[in-house]
């Protein structure tokens, strides 16, 4: 009998405990259980560093050269065929479209100088894989502007208006080929494409596909979006720092063809600066290829610090 009075106190404490528990878990929401979670907060001093850590890598893309770097790389990725298709593209565009770009001409004297010229300088160049462009050097019908292009691939154009007014000598003429060659061999134009989005263009390289079977590579697939900027081609201008080193280009290249004197680009420049001086500080030359009074002056320096020997050697023989 005892036994059996314990038991039934046993089931009657272990039922009241259950209870007790359920009414634990349902407190305060009548049937339903209490199964919010609270979600984990930011700090103020981890949103603070999330701020200063975006505030310090902006500042390190835009003030630095790391942009210049990460572009560079793309652009080792690319292969010159791309340079060229992108070229051929901003040609036909602009005889649909002559605001960007003028129609190109045939010259009686001045398209066959151009071609002279600039063939000198490819046959005696020493940059790597000058002669894997596809170099074309013409006259555009613009007798207003003047100016002069170089476009991806190898595409150099010089205005009619440039030739007539300035009345540049063989040197000059090399001195100007040379600097748009410089920014053929830098593939600034392609730059500064990518500068503009360069985000965007590697997450749409990443999963970039064709109608075509063949797996671009990202090099291929950054040169194939790339040629839908063609059209802006014709509008772009040139950074101060792409000017310096297609000047320094155009030097080496006159040096290197033992045929022109560097100083021709000096003279050239210093007749654009003249000609910019009596439009009133308004050219279409000024505005696509900025410093051109400072660039006189680093050029001077550079010159005036080679060794007198030197200078002897550059001088001989040499068109200015």
């Amino acid at each position: 009998m005892d036994d059996s009075n314990n038991l039934r106190q046993r089931q009657r404490t272990g039922t009241r405990q259950q209870q007790q528990q359920q009414q634990q878990g349902f407190r305060g929401s009548g049937s339903r259980p209490n199964t919010t979670q609270r979600r984990p907060t930011t700090s103020w001093k981890q949103q603070f560093l999330l701020l200063l850590g975006s505030l310090v890598g902006l500042g390190a893309w835009y003030l630095t050269p790391l942009s210049d770097y990460v572009i560079e790389i793309m652009l080792l990725q690319v292969p010159i065929e791309s340079d060229m298709e992108l070229g051929r593209q901003a040609i036909q565009q602009s005889t649909t479209n002559q605001n960007n770009f003028p129609p190109t001409i045939h010259h009686p004297k001045w398209t066959p100088k151009l071609q002279s010229i600039g063939w000198d300088l490819i046959d005696s160049s020493n940059f790597p894989k000058t002669k894997q462009y596809q170099w074309d050097f013409g006259v555009v019908n613009d007798d207003k502007m003047v100016n002069a292009f170089a476009l991806p691939g190898g595409v150099i154009r010089v205005t009619s208006g440039l030739l007539q007014q300035l009345g540049l000598t063989d040197g000059e003429l090399a001195a100007l080929i040379g600097h748009e060659m410089g920014h053929v061999l830098h593939r600034h134009s392609q730059a500064r494409i990518l500068q503009q989005q360069v985000l965007a263009y590697i997450l749409k390289a990443l999963v970039y596909q064709d109608d075509d079977p063949h797996q671009e590579s990202f090099g291929e697939a950054i040169g194939e979006l790339m040629v839908k900027s063609a059209d802006w081609l014709g509008q772009q201008s040139f950074s101060r720092s792409n000017e310096y080193q297609a000047d320094a280009a155009s030097w080496d290249l006159l040096v290197q063809s033992s045929k022109y004197n560097p100083q021709a680009l000096q003279s050239l420049l210093n007749k654009l600066w003249e000609y910019h001086g009596k439009q009133g500080g308004k050219t279409s030359w000024e505005s696509t290829h900025p410093g051109t009074l400072d660039r006189i002056g680093a050029l001077d320096t550079k010159w005036e610090t080679l060794p007198y020997q030197e200078k002897q050697k550059l001088t001989r023989n040499t068109l200015q």
